[in-house]
């Protein structure tokens, strides 16, 4: 293979980084010709790593134009700060050159490769119910497919980069995503007042079913919407507020009872769950969770969910909560106590039957030191939830007694969780049959504590 500038190109495309003795080897020329070629490359290639360290790799196309991208965080007082510049690479993954540090780097990625997106960034592609409203809006305008599960690293970048304003966490990926974030800052309206909240919500649900209102792509099943409301005390106006449906079925019934788990659920964990309130209009329930990732009116906090963290730092072959947290501590990356937040989180969700514990629905605040736990969400009975035809299940829990080496956090656990059935099954808001059922729970829960 002569060395020349096509040579290197059809040498890096397939291979991706390498350094310049192995690419000295494989064009068959010394090692300070290979310098030359890759000086001479210019901005079609990214160099980085020191001395022995230094990979070449050249740079990837999408649709042919050559993307790069700023990322940004936006601090806690709405202010943006640049961390990096990111460029994608032959055959896959990319480079971030870093200005700031925001997260806990892999050993892999030290001198700034990723074998694909950094991993926070994976956690901003829509999903859940306002992701695929985000997706069926905005796809068609971004050339994209419909269905976001589909999109590869590219679409995901190119969608993050055009219209990724108000997605979960302080990350912001581009100059132009970030103008329509200032240009928001400014034109953004008021907060709800609580006047009146109840019937605005109920307008805001139906035209969220419409697939017409704007949002963020936060995770989730439940039909639900963002909105900035006023609220006396509360750290951010912003919020995500899940809803049920208006009619009299056993399914709408049911889902309106898990609603009102959920706002328990919570106080049963006290300060380690999100702020949530629950209001009703018009036959539906509303449930606000205030937004943990929300710092005051513009402000953000960098948040990543157990899944991500998983892939992009310790790989363990399940997202299990406690096996990926105790793997973390083990690395470092999570103090022992928050691991062991960890383990009574996912416990007490067993506990009140939440069937649904994967690896989105526990997330981590993150920054250039490591990993701290973030409130609890999306705790509740999903053992109890509708199947997909509509049909509604009830069977009685079946508590699993601990082993001895779980004995002691089963019986610190417990009792919250007996705390939640008892406070489902005094409360009226609830349906009597399902009152009735969380009853028969937290007498099940006394049975199991009376032999553990």
């Amino acid at each position: 293979m002569s060395a020349d500038l096509t040579s290197l190109e059809q040498l890096l495309r397939p291979r991706g980084p390498l350094g310049l003795a192995d690419i000295a080897a494989a064009l068959g020329c010394s090692t300070k010709t290979a310098q030359r070629l890759v000086a001479a490359a210019g901005v079609a290639v990214v160099a980085a790593g020191q001395t022995r360290r230094r990979r070449v790799a050249w740079r990837r196309d999408f649709r042919g134009q050559r993307v790069e991208a700023q990322l940004y965080r936006i601090a806690a007082d709405g202010r943006p700060q640049a961390l990096a510049q990111l460029r994608p690479i032959w055959p896959q993954g990319c480079h971030l050159d870093t200005l700031a540090a925001a997260w806990p780097a892999p050993d892999a990625a030290r001198d700034g490769w990723y074998e694909g997106l950094p991993y926070p960034l994976y956690d901003l592609r829509p999903q859940g119910f306002l992701g695929r409203n985000f997706a069926r809006r905005h796809a068609a305008g971004l050339g994209l497919s419909p269905d976001p599960r589909s999109w590869d690293d590219d679409a995901l970048l190119l969608a993050l980069s055009s219209l990724g304003d108000d997605l979960p966490g302080e990350l912001l990926v581009g100059d132009a995503v970030l103008r329509r974030f200032l240009d928001a800052r400014l034109a953004s309206p008021a907060p709800l007042h609580e006047a009146g909240l109840p019937a605005r919500y109920a307008e805001l649900a139906a035209q969220a079913m419409e697939g017409a209102l704007p949002g963020s792509s936060a995770g989730g099943e439940f039909p639900k919407f963002t909105v900035a409301r006023e609220l006396a005390g509360m750290a951010t106006p912003h919020c995500v507020v899940k809803f049920s449906g208006a009619d009299e079925s056993a399914t709408v019934q049911r889902w309106r009872d898990l609603l009102v788990c959920e706002q328990l659920a919570a106080a049963a964990l006290g300060l380690e769950a999100a702020h949530t309130r629950l209001l009703a209009h018009e036959g539906r329930h509303f449930l606000e969770s205030e937004r943990f990732d929300r710092i005051g009116p513009h402000g953000r906090r960098g948040v990543v969910s157990l899944e991500s963290v998983n892939a992009g730092l310790v790989g363990e072959a399940t997202n299990d909560w406690t096996r990926v947290a105790a793997a973390l501590a083990a690395h470092g990356l999570l103090s022992t106590a928050d691991a062991e937040r960890v383990a009574e989180r996912q416990l007490f969700g067993q506990l009140i039957a939440n069937s649904d514990m994967h690896g989105g629905n526990l997330c981590f605040f993150h920054d250039a030191a490591g990993l701290s736990l973030a409130p609890s969400y999306d705790q509740l009975p999903m053992r109890y939830a509708p199947l997909a035809g509509g049909e509604v299940l009830s069977p009685p829990l079946t508590p699993t007694l601990p082993l001895p080496v779980e004995r002691d956090r089963w019986l610190r656990v417990l009792p919250r969780a007996r705390g939640f059935w008892q406070a489902a099954a005094a409360d009226e808001r609830i349906s009597l049959p399902f009152r009735m059922l969380c009853a028969d729970n937290a007498v099940a829960l006394e049975q199991a504590a009376s032999v553990a």
